[in-house]
């Protein structure tokens, strides 16, 4: 609980004396009437000042008044130590100044009074002169605010301000954020709730609403329930967030809108591309007569290569569109990840012979069965040695190993002896459409949409695709699955 220091006005005649001294350092008048600090009650006209202060402090305080009686000091403030009791002995602030005939006015207040005293003056300055309005009100009414509320809401003056009733303020909120903001201020008026932020919008004097965040917390002022408000106005902010919202927004309908019709071109694409390679593969084949003219038989083996390299980048760009979208699932079952190894391993012989390059495998036996889903698994593997193939030169040599890594995970690994890549070029192979410059890979074709596809599938599956590479080191791809996806019951030979 916050407690609010009473006005210095309301202090000072309470907690202090005054009193004046002659010449001598007696005192000749006693202003006031009975004190409420118990070490002054003893002090009485006749007696010396000094024979209530401490031992080490009089030598100070009668130079102090030789200063004085020289003509040189008009006013003072000096610490001394005040007697309470026999031993024991308190700080006073004792402000002298001169008087005539060589006598003395000195006020004595308490140090720890005048400290807060200080403290007090020195928060007033800070809250009066910040640029944050701060406001006190309880339920009847505003009791403070400074100027920078009257600023930030428009109004020609603090005190045309203050003139507020309750009623004006809180109607002043706006009718989405009243019911909001008043529940939490009845809590404070009753003694509770904690400290609390709030955004919300406020009318001004000329009619229009701006953006405020308060921080608004309890506090007790004279004995009575209130509430403490810290304002910023934040409707430039506001507008900022709004933008950017609203740029977010129309950037998100603009990719999904994009995906939306990837995913809906499957037939429209494929059902010509189909046609183009049936009839080629036709041709080539001479299943309706012999061609006659050999080129036209090497034109037929191009557009039938042509139109499946085509097919292939759409039916990547349509996985990733589904991927995206959510459209792709994955039906599981138990797979044995031995035979589905040596059925890609079968399909890219002929490439990595053609391309001088050894496929080596390392499989235990007693491989776990895997539960996954065996056509995401195929292709996730294929892509991982067609690329092993392409980054790898002449003489190069591919591995591929099965088995379960050191955390429990089932790991699916292929490593080349190709031409490695950096940091920034494992980023760039992970982003869709991005291809990693290099002579080997112009050898072949492709899109670039091969790795992030891969990387959802093992999503998809719960688990991780990883890239351990280095400029010149060659490139480990491994593919993890999660351990639940271990199936021991269906192990396999």
């Amino acid at each position: 609980m916050l407690a609010v220091p009473l006005p210095l006005k309301s202090i000072r005649p309470a907690q202090s004396i005054e009193i004046t001294l002659d010449a001598a350092g007696r005192i000749e008048f006693r202003a006031g009437g009975q004190s409420p600090v118990e070490m002054f009650r003893a002090l009485r006209e006749g007696q010396v000042l000094a024979a209530y202060l401490h031992p080490k402090d009089i030598a100070f305080y009668d130079h102090t008044r030789a200063w004085f009686a020289t003509g040189q000091g008009t006013t003072a403030t000096i610490h001394l130590r005040f007697r309470r009791t026999q031993n024991e002995w308190s700080q006073v602030l004792a402000t002298l100044k001169a008087g005539p005939r060589n006598s003395l006015t000195v006020l004595l207040v308490p140090d720890d009074l005048a400290t807060a005293l200080s403290e007090e003056a020195k928060m007033r300055w800070i809250i009066e002169g910040s640029s944050q309005g701060v406001i006190v009100r309880t339920k009847n009414g505003l009791i403070f605010a400074n100027e920078s509320v009257a600023r930030i809401l428009g109004y020609d003056s603090l005190a045309e301000f203050m003139r507020l009733q309750p009623g004006e303020l809180d109607s002043a909120i706006h009718p989405d954020d009243v019911q909001r903001l008043n529940a939490a201020t009845q809590l404070r008026m009753q003694g509770q709730g904690e400290v609390s932020r709030h955004r919300f919008r406020y009318r001004c004097k000329d009619g229009n609403y701006v953006w405020l965040e308060a921080i608004s917390r309890f506090v007790n002022w004279k004995g009575v329930p209130a509430e403490t408000s810290w304002i910023n106005d934040i409707s430039e902010r506001m507008r900022d967030e709004e933008e950017l919202i609203t740029s977010k927004e129309a950037a998100e309908f603009a990719n999904r809108t994009k995906t939306e019709f990837l995913a809906n071109m499957s037939h429209e694409l494929r059902t010509p591309l189909n046609a183009i390679i049936g009839f080629s593969e036709f041709m080539m084949c001479e299943l309706g007569g012999p061609i006659g003219t050999p080129k036209y038989a090497q034109y037929a083996t191009h557009i039938h290569d042509s139109g499946l390299h085509l097919l292939a980048i759409i039916n990547d760009i349509l996985n990733l569109a589904r991927l995206e979208v959510g459209r792709l699932t994955i039906d599981e079952s138990t797979i044995c990840a031995a035979a589905l190894v040596e059925s890609c391993l079968a399909t890219m012989r002929a490439r990595a012979d053609e391309g001088d390059v050894a496929l080596v495998v390392f499989i235990p036996p007693g491989l776990p069965g895997l539960r996954a889903d065996e056509r995401a698994v195929k292709q996730i593997l294929l892509n991982f040695l067609s690329n092993a193939i392409k980054f790898t030169p002449e003489g190069g040599q591919v591995t591929v190993s099965l088995g379960e890594e050191e955390d429990g995970s089932f790991g699916l690994v292929v490593r080349d002896t190709g031409v490695g890549m950096s940091e920034k070029e494992i980023v760039i192979a992970l982003a869709p459409f991005g291809q990693v410059d290099s002579k080997l890979a112009r050898k072949h074709q492709g899109t670039g949409l091969g790795l992030p596809i891969c990387e959802s599938l093992m999503h998809l599956h719960g688990g991780a695709l990883r890239i351990r590479s280095a400029p010149g080191q060659g490139t480990t791809m491994i593919a993890s699955f999660p351990r639940e996806r271990i199936v021991r019951e269906a192990a396999f030979a």
